[in-house]
């Protein structure tokens, strides 16, 4: 029996129906199956070894943003939040003599509690990232971002587990795009190098504020939502199309286009994932019919089709 022969598996943590919609930004979706939780990287490889070599297909849920799960659930699911420590590498000077720390930093760590180190430590770099309620090893998978800068900007190097176990790809191995990133074939992120610089706690809380302030003016932060549904057309923005269609207010039961930014759904309550989907369907075919531009989910869905 599949969860039998998990248990077997040192320090990896093995529970049963466990539900997902508190541990979504959205708060929709059913429950795991089964939910996995390796507390070391040997046990992630025994775990990723055994699941891969039976052919057991199985999700990996980090913060749980950018995410629209199943109301129905989903089979099996891991999460790498124990697996979320941080250790300062090498110290070194850009080619323009600035100084410059490398950081490894473990796939389930939150990006607000590496961006916190990094102002305990007086290490710059993802201040343009405050707010992004996301793990490290999700941010990477789907190189999140704004307007401004992505992760693989600040990416050194992505150590990546698979069914052979763990091996290290430095930046010139990674293959980034807008909003995706390429992994090898049954492999998922567990950990990654970053190159922050260096600067005074106060210059870097002060930029920080700047963000967060832009964030709270022009997004619903606060309320329960997936961050941007869709992905930005090239040279233009999905929250302008879909605001230039009326659409803002437009609402399924509890799931409603913001009155904020049109770019996002928010949860008003118990909204399904169904209701989400349907207001996806629409917003879409109403951009295509009224812009004749074709809108692309930024959102991972999980047990259903896009």
């Amino acid at each position: 029996m599949l969860s039998k022969d998990l248990k077997r598996i040192e320090d990896l943590q093995v529970r049963k129906n466990v539900s997902l919609l508190p541990l979504t930004s959205f708060r929709i979706g059913g429950p795991a199956h089964l939910f996995l939780v390796p507390w070391t990287l040997k046990a992630l490889e025994q775990t990723v070894s055994y699941l891969s070599n039976r052919s057991i297909s199985y999700k990996v849920l980090g913060q749980g943003s950018n995410l629209l799960i199943n109301d129905k659930g989903v089979k099996l699911v891991m999460t790498l939040t124990a697996l979320n420590r941080i250790h300062s590498l090498q110290h070194g000077r850009t080619a323009h003599g600035h100084p410059f720390k490398t950081v490894s930093v473990e796939a389930g760590c939150r990006l607000k509690s590496l961006l916190s180190w990094s102002i305990r430590n007086s290490l710059s770099g993802l201040e343009n990232f405050s707010g992004i309620p996301a793990s490290v090893g999700g941010a990477i998978s789907m190189n999140a971002g704004t307007n401004k800068c992505s992760m693989a900007e600040a990416i050194d190097a992505v150590q990546f587990t698979g069914p052979d176990g763990s091996c290290w790809f430095r930046r010139d191995q990674l293959q980034f795009d807008y909003r995706s990133f390429r992994l090898p074939d049954k492999t998922l992120i567990s950990a990654a190098e970053i190159q922050f610089g260096k600067s005074s706690p106060d210059q870097i809380s002060r930029r920080v504020r700047k963000v967060m302030y832009k964030r709270r003016t022009t997004q619903p932060i606060g309320e329960p939502s997936a961050g941007c549904i869709f992905r930005n057309p090239q040279g233009d923005s999905a929250g302008k199309l879909i605001d230039q269609c009326g659409l803002k207010g437009l609402r399924i039961g509890d799931a409603e286009v913001s009155k904020k930014h049109a770019n996002f759904i928010v949860n008003r309550g118990k909204a399904s994932a169904i209701q989400v989907m349907n207001l996806l369907k629409i917003i879409r075919e109403r951009v295509k019919k009224e812009t004749a531009v074709e809108l692309v989910p930024e959102v991972s869905v999980w047990g259903m089709e896009t």
